[in-house]
């Protein structure tokens, strides 16, 4: 079954970012990262960003400063489709509460009809029951 994918080229950007960095493969690779840099630095004699890291710093906060708005992005696009599909549930949701309602008041009505024919036919039965006496 093939999906029409509505979304623009910076939907799509800012959803694979999204992805990325919120991904296992991203944490655990950036966590390496982190740890050989602190590693490689805290060696004298090759350390190019000494203790207290302020160039990892900076790479960090680079990161987060583009990162950011790219899931902001995201969230956005899919808080909105969310809302919309909630608002087509919503919508059908009240569209059977109004059928149930309708068909509850016809069994009703139905019943009503059912209940005054039936006390009929007991006058009916009274009668031929003292006709036979």
């Amino acid at each position: 079954m093939e999906t029409h994918d509505d979304r623009t080229f910076g939907e799509k950007i800012s959803d694979a970012v999204a992805k990325f960095g919120g991904s296992w493969y991203f944490i655990i690779t950036g966590f390496c990262i982190i740890f050989l840099w602190v590693l490689i630095n805290i060696l004298p004699w090759i350390a190019w960003d000494h203790y207290p890291f302020v160039l990892l710093n900076l790479f960090l906060s680079l990161i987060a400063a583009f990162q950011a708005p790219f899931i902001l992005m995201s969230q956005g696009r899919v808080e909105r489709k969310q809302d919309a599909i909630y608002r087509t549930l919503f919508r059908e949701i009240k569209e059977l509460v109004e059928v149930s309602l309708s068909l509850e008041h016809e069994v009703l009505e139905s019943n009503k009809k059912l209940e005054q024919d039936l006390e009929k036919i007991k006058e009916k039965i009274k009668d031929i029951e003292a006709k036979i006496r």
